[in-house]
């Protein structure tokens, strides 16, 4: 396998990696409705731990790593189009690329002159 070939296989998992979590957490749609999820958690937590700061600090960064997933993936909707396209661009590219490299390379021109005397 080409150091190209590679290239082109880690960057399609690289996409397909991204294209899949992004899938994973837009089950909201909205960053309104990932608003109202990290609101809902934080009421979660204060209900859950009330005036206790070390419980309640724990919880926290929970709900926003959650918020910030779901944002994310709300994100990842909205490029997903400009994504793929972006990809079927780069593959024709590669693919073009490693059909040249392919192509029968010609020969070198022959010397016309020998600059060592062979006989004598």
């Amino acid at each position: 396998m080409t150091g190209f070939q590679r290239y082109r296989s880690a960057a399609l998992a690289l996409v397909l990696a991204v294209a899949a979590v992004g899938t994973a957490v837009a089950d909201e749609k909205t960053s309104k409705n990932c608003a109202r999820a990290f609101d809902a958690c934080l009421k979660e937590c204060d209900a859950k731990f009330g005036v206790d700061t070390a419980k309640r600090a724990a919880c926290v960064p929970g709900c926003s790593a959650k918020y910030a997933a779901c944002d994310a993936g709300v994100a990842y909707e909205e490029v997903k189009p400009w994504l793929e396209e972006q990809l079927e661009k780069s593959k024709k590219i590669i693919d073009d690329f490693m059909k040249d490299l392919k192509k029968d390379k010609p020969e070198p021109p022959a010397p016309t002159t020998q600059s060592i005397k062979t006989s004598y």
